[in-house]
């Protein structure tokens, strides 16, 4: 029998799956039995449905209109989203839709070809059970939530938690406590430092330490004017979450008007140079503006996000802009980012659900492959050591700037 993963609750259960997915609409159906079937199916076949002996639900793929869902999910047992491919992120949002507007309380299952680690994100976004794919071993895929959160590794009902688990949270909690005085240190040492955050999920950790904590440092993001949809939402969580308005810098849009009038709108695809010169902009720039006057400066980069950043420094100076720079988390794990973010809460840009560990403009950005370098989704028709769009780097391009009217 197939398994079903059930994380409700933050306790982690494997157990069998009771209900059968009919994949052919208008399928002949048996009498009793747990059943899943498909959308049109239930519109259809509603009343025939609730008369039958056992548990029904529906399942829904990610191409249809969820709006057909609203006023007929009474007498559902279970609603399972189906995630054709791991970069496919269209049902989270309906798992969202369904939570959140059309009030569903039952079951919320995920199915189909998902990554182990997006068992996390699932959890967080409502979901109570992914079913497991014959070909998978359950056990392997569920310590997929295992890797991220220490609610999940101190409730886990059926999985064991190993020793090396147990010396992994610890080590995290050590970074923790490290990380915190650090940024402790940093408001004593440079009244006014700020945080230049994209929104990410390592800068929404060291967000979250600052205002938790209620450390005197600004927060700021640059806003390009070609961020996601998802990225730009991430200010209002921050706000609802926080009770802080960040400082949003944009760029000097008659410099914008004259790059894109002169090489058009996608002229970073060109050449590296022309792709510099609309970092230089749109984020260099805006940046400058944002850190005059400042001290001191924090990032969230981490070592292990690039080539570039292997050997990156906790501290160090930046001397383009004559100030101490900082990278609180620059020995942080991917894990011990999502790690974080589960035990404290943490808004998460949706993005990161979808394949993409690494968020920039969204023409520039990309989802990665599994086993994939972590920014091999930004910049990707360029080489491998050039991924740097001049925030970090030392002695950048200066931007070309027209003065507005």
């Amino acid at each position: 029998m197939s398994k079903v993963i059930r994380f409700a609750d933050r306790r982690v259960r494997i157990e069998d799956d009771s209900f059968t997915l009919v994949r052919d609409a208008g399928a002949p159906i048996a009498p009793e039995g747990d059943i899943l079937v498909p959308l049109s199916d239930w519109l259809e076949r509603r009343d025939a449905l609730l008369n039958r002996a056992g548990k029904v639900g529906l399942w829904v793929s990610p191409s249809e209109d969820p709006k057909q869902l609203s006023g007929v999910l009474d007498g559902l047992d279970a609603i399972a989203i189906e995630f054709p491919k791991f970069t496919d992120g269209r049902g989270y949002s309906i798992g969202t839709l369904l939570r959140k507007r059309y009030g569903w309380k039952g079951e919320l299952r995920a199915f189909g070809d998902v990554l182990r680690d997006q068992l996390f994100y699932m959890a967080r976004a409502g979901f109570d059970s992914f079913a497991v794919p014959e070909t998978r071993d359950a056990v392997a895929t569920a310590e997929g939530l295992n890797d991220f959160s220490a609610f999940y590794q101190d409730a886990v009902a059926d999985i064991a938690l190993p020793a090396h688990r147990r010396r992994e949270l610890a080590a995290r909690e050590a970074k923790i406590t490290r990380t915190l005085r650090q940024l402790k240190e940093i408001a004593a040492r440079h009244p006014g430092a700020a945080l230049a955050t994209s929104l990410s999920a390592e800068d929404m950790v060291v967000t979250d330490l600052i205002a938790r904590n209620e450390l005197p440092i600004h927060i700021f993001t640059l806003d390009t004017g070609r961020l996601h949809e998802e990225t730009v939402g991430m200010i209002g969580e921050i706000q609802n979450r926080y009770g802080l308005a960040i400082e949003v810098m944009k760029p000097v849009q008659a410099s914008v008007d004259a790059h894109v009038g002169t090489h058009g709108a996608h002229a970073f695809y060109d050449s590296l140079e022309l792709r510099k010169e609309c970092c230089g902009i749109r984020k260099v720039e805006p940046l400058n503006r944002a850190l005059t006057g400042r001290s001191a400066w924090l990032t969230g980069m981490r070592r292990d996000q690039a080539v570039t950043r292997g050997q990156l420094a906790e501290e160090e100076r930046d001397t383009d802009r004559g100030m101490a720079k900082f990278n609180p988390i620059a020995d942080w794990s991917w894990e011990d980012v999502l790690a974080y973010a589960a035990r404290y809460d943490v808004p998460l840009n949706p993005l990161h659900a979808r394949g993409y560990p690494s968020i920039g403009c969204e023409p520039c950005t990309r989802a990665v492959r599994p086993g994939e370098d972590p920014r091999a989704g930004r910049w990707w028709w360029e080489q491998r050591d050039s991924k740097e769009c001049g925030l970090h780097v030392s002695n950048p391009p200066p931007p070309i700037l027209v003065a507005a009217e």
